[in-house]
């Protein structure tokens, strides 16, 4: 039985826009960030940051007066031990920064996507964090989305019936952006669709912003049952999206305006052609509409997690095979958009 405390210890480490710095975006719900979210829950006592830059502590330190500000990641774990650690920094130290943070015997590891850069850093930091009895909360945040649960409920009983194409949109990059698209498929759909099983993927040669070792690229993702999914991306710098469009032989369900939204339409007699039907122009019903408090939920899962009451709800392994659709979908890219199976 874990020891029962009344706050736990959180440490934060990189305090950038998703660290920190979105905390004071005033049209951004609260907690907008880590920082915010160790900031403000009850059960955390929220106690050091670390950050290479310094000049981001008096930042902090406007929000918290005594929060302890470091820029030596080992030297954080070892003076703060903390019982769950935040990892904000650039994807390409999250493995590092997991490793040191379990090494220093923190329980719970809140981590950025992707878990890492490449499938052999996610399967041993997944494997010693199974070893070591870690649990690791990677933040592909619609997992932390109360309204999805429900929805992905309904789409298993049937409720536009059996799912038979489905299209999607992001923007800024496949692995940076693309990796919230693909674990939300995979979480909406495994359980009526089975895994996903092959990729295609194709570069997007249309102007867009994105990371320069980060392009966009769209896909065709396959799943077990047939069902084909067609992943496309835009330009950020147009407007942002993430949207999907799932329909089913009874209707359609429109996830979007960046996932405030879902819509159900169902099936209706067309207007214009006798004997023939449509989608029904106008939802059948709407669900959402505001932001919802996802980081709150995912510290709530972080105690949950610390207290044995449950486990990880975005777990290391279902990133792990994110990571490893998402490097499938660049080596088909890079191969003339030949089709890769996946184990």
């Amino acid at each position: 039985m874990p020891e029962l405390k009344e706050q736990y210890v959180g440490a934060v480490i990189g305090t950038g826009r998703i660290g920190m710095l979105l905390e004071q975006d005033p049209l951004r719900l609260k907690p907008a960030t880590h920082f915010g979210m160790m900031n403000s829950h009850p059960r955390i006592s929220f106690q050091a940051i670390c950050d290479a830059e310094p000049e981001k502590f008096d930042i902090a330190r406007s929000m918290n007066p005594d929060i302890a500000c470091y820029t030596d990641p080992r030297k954080l774990l070892e003076d703060v031990r903390p019982d769950v650690v935040s990892i904000a920094t650039w994807r390409d130290t999250h493995y590092e920064m997991m490793k040191l943070a379990m090494e220093a015997g923190a329980r719970v590891i809140i981590c950025e996507k992707p878990i890492a850069e490449s499938s052999a850093h996610a399967e041993e930091v997944v494997r010693e964090a199974r070893e070591r009895g870690v649990e690791l909360l990677i933040n592909h945040r619609r997992r932390f989305d109360p309204l999805l649960y429900p929805f992905r409920d309904d789409l298993r009983n049937g409720i536009i019936g059996e799912i038979v194409q489905v299209h999607c949109i992001y923007v800024y990059g496949l692995v940076t952006t693309g990796t919230h698209m693909v674990d939300a498929l995979r979480f909406l759909l495994n359980p009526v669709a089975g895994e996903m099983v092959w990729v295609a993927g194709y570069p997007n040669v249309k102007q867009h912003f994105a990371p320069g070792d980060d392009p966009n690229i769209d896909a065709v993702i396959g799943f077990e049952n047939g069902l084909k999914v067609f992943m496309q991306s835009s330009n950020i710098q147009d407007y942002d999206i993430f949207d999907f469009t799932f329909y089913g032989r009874t209707g359609m369900a429109q996830f979007y305006n960046i996932g405030r939204n879902i819509d159900i339409f169902k099936v209706a007699e067309s207007p214009e052609h006798r004997g023939f039907t449509e989608l029904a122009r106008e939802p059948a019903e709407r669900r959402g509409g505001a932001p919802r408090d996802l980081f709150t939920k995912m510290a709530d899962n972080a105690i949950d997690c610390l207290e044995g009451r449950a486990t990880s709800l975005s777990t290391g392994e279902d990133s792990l095979k994110a990571l490893e659709v998402l490097l499938a979908i660049q080596r088909s890219a890079a191969a003339n958009s030949q089709r890769i199976e996946l184990d």
